[in-house]
């Protein structure tokens, strides 16, 4: 098992990896009526998504949360389709052995962070975009896991539509809460 954790820039979320769990489990919807929609998308009504491991994902691919039954199972759509992350790192940790929960997460966000920029073309602190974690438990860690996978998510916790690679999707991003 994997355990995800929300980026630095909420670390008030951040109390246990049971609420980080929490937190990738829970979906928005889509916009409501309270919500503020910025641009405006255009998909053709028949578009599908397609049931993937979150662990089969590249960085570039569109995806929604994945379903609270179903925790690593996500729904990976085009990007131009209203969606929830769009992941955009992947990387190996290289310590030998299990450095314990907060060292991996620590290690995590430091890598994330560093490549947030290399696909957004800002940094965190100055976008509306922030990132969620999924990392190695210990127990994937003792059977090899090692990788460490960063998606893009609205700091708001809305949903976007386009690819944020360079900043190119924010004009079209819905904003909102779920």
């Amino acid at each position: 098992m994997r355990t995800a954790f929300p980026s630095a820039a909420r670390p008030a979320l951040i109390t246990t990896a049971a609420l980080g769990l929490a937190l990738i489990v829970t979906g928005c919807g889509g916009p409501g009526a309270d919500e503020e929609v910025v641009g405006t998308s255009t998909p053709t009504p028949a578009v599908s998504a397609s049931a993937t491991s979150i662990f089969q994902l590249s960085p570039g691919q569109c995806f929604d949360r994945p379903a609270e039954d179903r925790l690593y199972e996500v729904a990976v759509v085009p990007c131009e389709v209203a969606h929830d992350l769009e992941m955009y790192a992947l990387f190996q940790l290289d310590e030998p052995s299990w450095p314990g929960g907060d060292r991996v997460h620590e290690l995590a966000d430091a890598g994330c962070r560093e490549q947030f920029a290399a696909f957004t073309g800002s940094e965190p602190a100055d976008s509306d975009l922030g990132y969620t974690m999924y990392t190695p438990s210990e127990g994937s860690w003792s059977e090899g896991d090692r990788q460490v996978q960063c998606a893009l998510e609205l700091n708001s916790g809305g949903r976007m539509i386009g690819s944020q690679v360079g900043g190119a999707g924010m004009g079209g991003a819905q904003v909102g809460g779920s």
